[in-house]
């Protein structure tokens, strides 16, 4: 039985190590991509064992996509799966986040995402096969205050994903969206700080503050986005969205079944100071 490859970015920690290290579990050879080659001690300690190569990844810089896709082909002549988990995060209100912080989040969100995919389009095409696997957020379903500039980069990855899932099904290149919603990863441990002035935005900024602890104590493990990514890449033909986590679903019927008033309601409720 021939092996099947995949490539998965963002492995330092949270999601991307995860998942590496349970498709490698589940029989694939796994690329693990890390934007900083010195932080991987903690994924090779993990995959002790186990067929996980990792590999010097910044998904911004075109050089090392094109370094890593070539390498890749050349040495297992195929592949069959690329998960786009790599990102960042930012929060704070909207108009007090600076112009570089926002293009940043953009730059690996969606145009990194978009870049790895059309490096590993050709191969998956001439193949005819091939999973893409586009970690998403609730946060590109329904846009939160506070993450306002997080959201829109998983808006525009839910947008880009699914006019290319119409694009490559015809060509056997399966695009699914997984859709987490709260988990115990450092997403936004290193995101940017509130303004030092935040003026009218500083009652909204302490109770985001006072939520998201609350919120990150009952968040769910990374370990089962890993399982679900694992069993989507063995679907032959998965759905487009996979919400996924303690409030996901529960967000998704509130979004398919309440008007917009309804939501603004709910989140005016959860978000105002006390």
């Amino acid at each position: 039985m021939t092996t099947r490859i995949a490539l998965v970015t963002g492995c330092r920690s949270g999601f991307g190590l995860a998942i590496a290290i349970d498709l490698a579990k589940a029989g694939f050879k796994v690329y693990a991509g890390l934007r900083d080659p010195s932080t991987g001690l903690t994924l090779v300690a993990a995959a002790a064992g186990l067929a996980v190569v990792p590999v010097a990844l910044d998904v911004t810089v075109a050089a090392e996509r094109e370094r890593v896709v070539a390498d890749l082909v050349r040495a297992e002549g195929r592949l069959d799966v690329l998960v786009n988990n790599a990102g960042v995060a930012l929060d704070g209100p909207l108009e007090l986040i600076s112009e570089a912080a926002l293009r940043k989040v953009f730059e690996v969100n969606v145009f990194g995402a978009w870049a790895m995919t059309q490096a590993c389009l050709p191969t998956m095409r001439a193949q005819r096969s091939g999973h893409v696997i586009m970690i998403s957020s609730m946060s590109g379903r329904m846009a939160m205050p506070m993450m306002g500039g997080y959201a829109a980069s998983k808006h525009a990855l839910e947008g880009m994903s699914e006019a290319w899932r119409h694009e490559l099904a015809p060509l056997g290149v399966q695009v699914v969206l997984v859709e987490p919603g709260p988990f115990k990863t450092d997403l936004f441990k290193d995101s940017a700080p509130a303004a030092s002035d935040p003026g009218d935005y500083q009652g909204l900024i302490t109770r985001f503050q006072t939520l998201s602890k609350s919120v990150f104590d009952k968040a769910g493990d990374p370990q089962a986005v890993a399982k679900l990514v694992t069993r989507l890449v063995r679907q032959q033909h998965p759905a487009l969205r996979h919400p996924i986590g303690p409030t996901a679903r529960l967000r998704t019927i509130l979004k398919r079944v309440l008007p917009d008033s309804g939501l603004e309601l709910i989140v005016r409720r959860v978000t105002r100071a006390k």
